[in-house]
């Protein structure tokens, strides 16, 4: 079957109280009208047309790459008007048309394939639904036989019309050449003086009556954003849990689209996993944790509150509570890293750990190496980032500062309280603290003088 899709997107979307275009605003993670283009892909169109108009600019800069087509509706006259704008992508196509709105990201591509399955041998069909409240929607009208007679606007309907609880959800398939005509008879005598997309079924048309009312809410809001986004975070959150994760509490956990999860892993409350994230099996993500576009390997802890971006964290490694892996990090496996650490751009050779309080930027780690509470690598000098490499065995004791570009051997061993400047060699112990001078009787001394001073 040949089939184009329309996605309406030019909508000013003003109770969303914003500047950016409406559809362009996430929902879960990602910008909702992305949703709803990835269920018009799976349906294998021949063209995918999005009819632009409030900061047209801004959406084919978001949509560039996604392989689809732009109408420009200068006026937004109503939803008839923006079909009415894409009519001339349809003049000598023989096939289906199906309308899209794009604020409905709710919307699976498994419904509308029933939809077109359904509607198939049908001139024109639409989308219903039968919902709690159906304030703000048009209402379907059916007749004694039930039969549609028409839909009808809110703010068009009388109250016996108000009183209807099945919906119109705004989703179309119609034969292009009766689409055309159609659209060529509608009129904006209404109270809003526009274009009803709506009132294409006046002439009759099939209706697939939906399940679930979920799918077809319409985003006008920012309320109704929140309300999208936590249905889609369920969503996922119940794949997983399907597909052997362990959730604790599904309706307080935050996972992007792209992320990947193995089995056995366990996650606490408000956790955050974004972007492309892939996170390995029988892991603990405890409550607080934000996980941005990084690789956790198997058998990985990561403690309460610690937030990881672009960063590998190697088998059977300890992070947090409370750190902050960086760009650029790569733990090679069974590392601890403790409460308080931050990292960036830093390698980690295995079974290294920095329990506490430290600091580790531009850095090669060897392997088994031990860095003291309180340790820096002072790696900006004002004007250009330096590194600091530490080899093999190395013990770092507490409240040291590494000044680089500086180099240090293995199995070497840095005193409490350095400041290193100089390469050390390997094997050598390290120390620049002054020689500890004790003055006998000293804070007697200042006392006295002290409350003489006061006149005590």
């Amino acid at each position: 079957m040949n089939l184009k899709v329309i996605i309406l997107a030019a909508g000013k979307g003003t109770r969303m109280k914003s500047e950016k275009p409406k559809v362009l605003f996430d929902v879960a993670g990602k910008p909702m009208i992305d949703y709803v283009i990835d269920a018009s892909n799976k349906l294998n169109p021949d063209e995918i047309i999005v009819v632009v108009g409030n900061k047209s600019e801004l959406v084919t800069e978001h949509l560039g790459g996604k392989n689809v087509s732009f109408v420009h509706q200068t006026e937004q006259k109503g939803t008839g008007h923006a079909v009415m704008c894409a009519s001339q992508s349809l003049k000598g196509f023989n096939g289906k048309v199906l309308i899209l709105c794009g604020d409905m990201p709710l919307i699976r591509h498994e419904t509308l394939a029933k939809f077109i399955e359904f509607a198939k041998k049908s001139k024109l069909s639409f989308i219903s639904v039968k919902v709690r409240k159906p304030e703000g929607y048009g209402r379907v009208v059916r007749g004694a036989d039930k039969a549609v007679l028409k839909i009808v606007e809110e703010k068009d309907a009388n109250e016996a019309e108000k009183k209807i609880n099945e919906i119109n959800t705004g989703i179309y398939l119609a034969d292009s050449d009766i689409l055309l005509e159609r659209l060529d008879k509608i009129d904006n005598k209404n109270a809003q003086g526009e274009y009803y997309l709506t009132d294409i079924v006046n002439e009759g048309a099939d209706v697939f009556l939906a399940e679930d009312e979920k799918e077809f809410i319409g985003i006008n809001d920012k309320f109704q954003l929140s309300v999208a986004s936590k249905e889609v975070w369920e969503r996922r959150a119940i794949w997983h849990m399907k597909n052997g994760v362990e959730i604790l509490d599904f309706e307080n956990c935050y996972i992007d689209e792209d992320v990947e999860i193995g089995p056995d892993t366990v996650i606490y409350p408000n956790v955050y996993i974004s972007g492309s994230t892939k996170i390995g099996k029988m892991c603990k993500i405890y409550a607080g944790c934000r996980i941005v576009d990084s690789i956790v390997e198997d058998e990985v802890e990561l403690k309460d509150n610690s937030y990881i971006t672009e960063s590998f964290v190697g088998k059977n490694s300890s992070v947090g509570p409370m750190a902050q892996l960086r760009p650029g990090t790569k733990l090679l496996g069974d590392n601890k890293i403790g409460n308080f650490v931050e990292t960036k751009k830093a390698i980690i050779g295995k079974k290294s750990k920095a329990s506490h309080l430290t600091y580790l930027g531009d850095c090669e780690i060897g392997e088994n190496v031990n860095i003291g509470c309180g340790t820096i690598t002072c790696n900006y000098d004002g004007i250009s980032k330096h590194k600091t490499i530490i080899g093999d065995n190395v013990f770092v004791g507490s409240d040291v500062q590494f000044v680089a570009p500086v180099k240090i051997g293995s199995n070497s061993l840095i005193g409490a309280g350095s400041t290193i400047t100089k390469d050390v060699p390997e094997g050598a112990l390290a120390i620049t603290r002054g020689e500890q001078r004790n003055i006998e009787g000293w804070v007697k001394r200042w006392k006295e003088k002290k409350m003489k001073f006061r006149g005590e």
